[in-house]
């Protein structure tokens, strides 16, 4: 696991599966409101394993309104398919949701690996709407990539 990283996307594994981040002072609960988390721990997540695979501490911050504080959070997320938070505002939903990350509103400190079960039942059974709906997302993009790789390959000369 890396912490030292500009953001999620420049660790991701090869083949990475869901994505999946929270916002956690320790990393055990989701504690702590996106705006003003000072953690969050990222995991790779499979029907079958989960995988913690990045984890970053912020300064706090008042829950102020101030968007600034927003924008590291959203840099250091991006490579991410979902955000889990205790709360958060509408101008970081809509951020989040332009960089392609699902924000998940989840209430009264649930513990991380029970949402990890929850969501590795949903990706081996029936997904909910919005997880079937990233899950969507991710092989379009994932199909464009490889699209792209494959030009590469070919000669133009």
């Amino acid at each position: 696991m890396n912490e030292n990283i500009d953001c999620v996307a420049e660790h991701l594994p090869q083949g990475a599966n869901l994505i999946v981040a929270f916002a956690s002072l320790e990393g055990d609960m989701v504690d702590q409101h996106f705006g003003s988390a000072q953690g969050f721990f990222v995991y790779d997540v499979t029907a079958d394993a989960a995988t913690l695979i990045a984890s970053k501490k912020f300064a706090r911050e008042a829950k102020d309104g101030n968007e600034d504080k927003l924008k590291p959070k959203l840099q250091w997320l991006v490579g991410s398919d979902v955000v889990y938070c205790g709360s958060i505002g509408g101008s970081a939903t809509r951020q989040l949701v332009s960089l392609g990350i699902t924000p998940k509103k989840v209430t009264g400190g649930p513990d991380v690996d029970e949402l990890i079960e929850e969501l590795q039942a949903q990706l081996d059974g029936e997904p909910e709407f919005w997880l079937a709906n990233v899950m969507k997302q991710k092989q379009k993009q994932t199909a464009g990539a490889s699209r792209f790789d494959d030009a590469d390959d070919e000669d133009w000369g």
